[in-house]
């Protein structure tokens, strides 16, 4: 971990023990984003007046996701752990991929909290998806969630599909019924007036339009940090797999969406991948 990084980190956790207590908070705003379209950005483009923080928590709100999913808790348990979090971290910006599974709940609870997705073409998702899985490790916790999500047990890989076998990746089915269903059920869940929309090339331009929507002060804003967390290696699996497949796949689960949002990509020769 970068020592800027680290020490963030440390401020934050004093911080938070001090806020239940003496922070006036500034706004509520949810970054719902999918993983590696921003929300790590949204939460660094924000200086120290503001609290906020990308994933908070993650261990524990894993848990609950997948004891929700599995039934093993109420849906008024759910509700405690939420405000009981809330109360404890008084977060301006929180900004995680995991708000989406609590998406219900966080409507429910907060009817004046706002909301900013973070949408990303497929195509970069896809890549930069696969890029961070295969360069870092991560947690047992992390990875059920991902089985979960992805939807492990019910793929399985087709011959097409066997560079990402052999890599232990998931399959297209999973990865691109994941980014539909996510983007789709933030769109059609959060009332267009709570809902900012932010394409994550675009990130660094709409920072000040952020900030306006969540009623912040644009000079909160830190524009340098604004793409944070950049995948440093490539493997360019996306070009392994067969080009009329890879196609498919995307117009079978995404094709609506892109067209919607990326009308300028219609295939992967569209892309900088």
């Amino acid at each position: 971990m970068k020592s800027k990084e680290l020490l963030k980190k440390i401020k934050y956790h004093i911080s938070e023990q001090l806020a239940q207590f003496t922070y006036s908070r500034k706004c509520r705003l949810y970054c719902i984003g999918a993983a590696k379209t921003g929300t790590h950005s949204i939460d660094s483009m924000f200086d120290q007046t503001i609290r906020s923080s990308h994933e908070a928590d993650s261990e524990e709100v894993i848990a609950k996701i997948l004891d929700l999913s599995a039934g093993k808790l109420q849906d008024k348990e759910v509700l405690a752990f939420i405000r009981k979090r809330d109360k404890r971290l008084r977060l301006d910006v929180d900004s995680s991929q995991l708000n989406f599974f609590l998406l219900d709940f966080l409507l429910k609870e907060f009817p004046q909290a706002l909301y900013l997705l973070t949408i990303r073409d497929c195509y970069s998702w896809l890549d930069s998806f696969m890029n961070d899985s295969l360069r870092r490790t991560t947690t047992d916790r992390w990875i059920q969630l991902r089985d979960f999500r992805f939807q492990a047990s019910f793929f399985s890989h087709p011959p097409e599909e066997l560079p990402l076998k052999e890599r232990g990746l998931y399959t297209l089915n999973g990865y691109l019924s994941y980014w539909a269903s996510h983007n789709n059920k933030v769109l059609t869940s959060v009332p267009k007036e709570r809902l900012m929309i932010v394409r994550t090339n675009e990130l660094t331009q709409k920072a000040y339009e952020i900030a306006d929507f969540a009623g912040l002060p644009r000079t909160s804003i830190q524009l340098k940090h604004s793409h944070a967390f950049k995948n440093p290696t490539k493997y360019h699996l996306l070009r392994e797999i067969p080009e009329a497949y890879l196609e498919s796949k995307i117009q079978e689960y995404c094709g609506p969406l892109m067209e919607r949002f990326f009308p300028e990509i219609k295939s992967l020769s569209d892309t900088a991948l």
